[in-house]
This record gives structure tokens, C-alpha cells and sequence, in this order.
């Protein structure tokens, strides 16, 4: 027996941000968002599963536009053409309730009730049979622990709980329908299909298969890297295989590139245009935000963030939203001035001196451990107190440290009437 696991389709989402921003922009990932469940679709018919899951959030609020709706209808009935069952559970941004009334699915799709757990029974062509258990968000905020309502009660060679929800101790900023998984275990269901956090992770690897197969198509730079489904395998009542299938046909990506040699903007532009060509071959478009770091004589030009904000608009302003493209987000400027910093110390002007006081924090954890609890008391009192986190890490801090030296090091030199 095959099946797919997806989630959080949120077909049609409107990437209102981006699209008041620029809009031939929007508009192309809304397109790659219908690509991703198309792919979706077309994934269950070619590798033959015998029914497609699909955990909460097929749309991205209530049952969808009409258009999203079409597209929804379109790919359910080519799955119904290939003999291909779907069950359904709405999330917190399709509640049942909020679902058009007149929006009829084909009749190869089981959308679960709400409130309480309901149980469809499947046998393939092979008279290989399973049990599948869910319950839909009757409205938006579900608070109540409807993992409890779920108990095995089939005679089925393997059981499923499709539930969108969230595994608690995972912070969440709507942490709706929560559950443990010792909750989950004592269901006795054999796969558990979750939906509503968009980051993929299996929770668990067996007894049971506990899976979050993230959303079709990431949307904004929380959510980066590939994004899709997961394709799972069963062989006398156990998953046998797992495999995540990318679908995303555009993909938020974070790039860390060092510019240590790049001391001429010519090679500058060049290293835009390899990276550009680079995450072209991957097949996918791209949102991207780059960081260039090292030691670079381009550096005061790249402190300039209107210098910076023009470069990428030219360099988008290439961009064919109609195909595939790459986009450059933002560039992040982490580069250093091309400087001697042991040499520099040893001077007897500002700079050197603070270096060498610089360095006393580096190299005292006792003073820089003071340092940091009194800087964190201050700005409790402060309006922006409640936004800082707590900072313990002393890796985390040495790095501070080292961004905010090099911070002060570029701004003087950069300005060296302020010393």
C-alpha cells in the first residue's frame, strides 16, 4: 500500500506583502503555489498511491475563492479519473464552518466532520486494508485536545490519525488543538499525519511514524528551503519507507557568501551572476537574501544601503517573473575593512585603544558575563526590553561582541572626523 501525506496547501495565498510591494512579483508565486499542488496531483497519479492525505489548510482562509476552489475541484476529480481516494481535515484556516455551502467535492473525497473523531475504512485493489481517523476544525480556534477522542477500533492491518494540530512544548504562535505524544502513542494508530506547522520534520521514526510534512510552497523567509510532501510505503502493517518529494517551484533561500578577493566591483558583479546562475540550476525560482562577509576593499561602498538598494533593483529589474527567476530579497553587508587588526591595536589613537578594550571583554568571561547582565538590566527598562531575548550562549555572545568591534572599527574608519 502507497500513500502521500500533505499540508497546509494554502492554495491561492495572496502574498499580500510581496504583492503590494511589486506585483508581477505576487503575482508569480501565486502561480507557484498552484505548480506546487499541481505537482501535488500529478505525484499521486504517477506513482500510483492508493490515497492522497491531506492534514488542514487546503485554503488560505475559509473554502477559498472560486478560483481556488476550481483548481481545488480540478485536481480531486483527476485523482478521482486515476481511482485515487482523498481524505480531508480543515484546519484553522479552512474551518468547517467557514466553508462554502455550495462547494461540493467529488465523490472520491472524505472531508471529516467536526467535534468528533470519525473512521473511514479503505481496501486496495490487493484486499490490503486500512483505517483512517480524523476530525476537521469545526472553527478557526480549537483549543480542545481532540488527540483524546482518537482510539483504534479497526481490524485493519494499519491505522492512521490525520489531525491538524501542535505537538506541545513546540512554540507556535497559534498553538491550536495541542497534543503529547504520549497521547498520540496510546491511540494505537500505526501513522499519525499531521498539518499545521509548515516546517517538515519526522517526529517520530516508528511506533508509531509521527510526521509534519510542512506546506506545499514556502512564504516568506521563515519558511525557506524545499518545501512538499512525504510519499510513505507500507508492507504487512508497518511503514517500510518515508520519502519527502519536493514540490515548491519557487524556494526562499538564505546564501552566506564570503568576498575576501573581491576588491573591484566588476568582480562583484560577476559573483552576482554566478550565484544568480547557480540557483537557476537547481530547476526552481528563487527568493534570495544574501550575506557577504570577509575582508573586502568594497566594504565602505557596501555600507552604503541606498548603493545597495539600487544594486538590487537593476539587477531584479532582469528578472522574467513569467519563468523561472531568481530575486534578490536583500543584501545583508557583514563584510570587514581590509585592516591589520594585531598592527592596528598597537596604535596609540582611539581606534587602537578600542580594540584593546575590545579584546579584555574577549578574553574575560567573568567581565563579559557582567558586561551582558548589566547591558540585559538596562534595557528592561527600556520599551524595546520586552523584544530582546536572554542571551546566555557564550558563543552567541563572543559573536556579538566581534560584530559590534568590527561595528565601531568601520564606522570610524569609514568617518574619521567622529573619532
Amino acid at each position: 500500500m502507497k500513500f502521500i501525506h500533505a499540508a497546509d496547501l494554502h492554495i491561492e495565498s495572496p502574498y499580500k506583502g510581496i504583492h503590494s510591494e511589486n506585483r508581477e512579483l505576487g503575482q508569480a508565486l501565486v502561480r507557484c503555489g498552484i505548480h506546487a499542488y499541481e505537482k501535488l496531483i500529478q505525484t499521486c497519479i504517477d506513482e500510483q498511491v492508493d490515497f492522497l492525505l491531506i492534514a488542514g489548510d487546503s485554503f488560505d482562509s475559509d473554502s477559498g475563492s472560486l478560483s481556488a476552489q476550481y483548481r481545488f475541484f480540478r485536481g480531486l476529480e483527476q485523482l478521482k479519473s486515476n481511482d485515487i481516494q482523498v481524505y480531508v481535515v480543515c484546519g484553522n484556516h479552512d474551518p468547517l464552518n467557514q466553508w462554502a455551502k455550495n462547494f461540493t467535492l467529488p465523490d472520491n473525497v472524505h472531508r471529516f466532520g467536526p467535534d468528533t473523531v470519525e473512521k473511514k475504512e479503505f481496501t486496495n485493489k490487493k484486499g490490503e486494508t486500512a483505517a483512517i481517523y480524523g476530525v476537521s476544525f469545526g472553527q478557526k480556534v480549537e483549543d480542545r485536545r481532540l488527540v483524546q477522542q482518537f482510539q483504534r477500533t479497526d481490524s485493519a492491518q494499519f491505522a492512521i490519525g490525520l489531525l491538524h494540530g501542535t505537538l506541545a512544548g513546540r512554540e507556535h504562535k497559534n498553538p491550536y488543538c495541542p497534543f503529547t505524544m504520549d497521547e498520540l502513542r496510546a491511540s494505537k494508530m500505526e501513522y499519525w499525519a499531521l498539518g499545521h506547522i509548515h516546517k517538515r520534520e519526522v517526529v517520530n521514526e516508528s511506533a508509531p511514524v509521527v510526521i509534519y510534512p510542512g506546506n506545499l510552497q514556502g512564504r516568506h523567509f521563515n519558511e525557506t528551503g524545499d518545501k512538499g510532501c512525504y510519499l510513505i510505503a507500507v508492507d504487512n502493517g508497518r511503514v517500510s519507507s518515508k520519502q519527502f518529494v519536493p514540490l515548491s517551484a519557487v524556494v526562499f533561500t538564505y546564501l552566506s557568501q564570503d568576498i575576501q578577493g573581491v576588491n573591484d566591483t566588476s568582480g562583484l558583479f560577476n559573483l552576482l551572476e554566478k550565484i544568480r546562475m547557480e540557483q537557476l540550476s537547481s530547476g526552481s525560482s528563487c527568493l534570495l537574501r544574501l550575506e557577504l562577509t570577509g575582508m573586502s576593499e568594497l566594504h565602505e561602498l557596501l555600507s552604503q544601503q541606498d548603493e545597495l538598494d539600487e544594486l538590487i533593483r537593476a539587477f531584479n529589474e532582469e528578472n522574467s517573473y513569467s519563468g523561472t527567476f531568481v530575486h534578490l530579497d536583500r543584501i545583508i553587508n557583514r563584510t570587514l575593512p581590509v585592516i591589520d587588526l594585531e598592527e592596528r591595536k598597537l596604535a596609540s589613537d582611539f581606534i587602537g585603544d578600542l580594540i584593546r578594550q575590545f579584546e579584555l571583554y574577549e578574553n574575560d568571561p567573568e567581565k563579559r558575563d557582567r558586561m551582558v547582565e548589566e547591558i540585559m538590566e538596562e534595557l528592561k527598562t527600556a520599551k524595546v526590553g520586552r523584544y530582546v531575548p536572554e542571551i546566555s550562549n557564550s558563543e552567541e555572545i563572543l559573536e556579538l561582541l566581534n560584530r559590534a568591534k568590527w561595528k565601531c572599527i568601520s564606522g570610524l574608519l569609514t568617518n574619521p572626523d567622529e573619532q
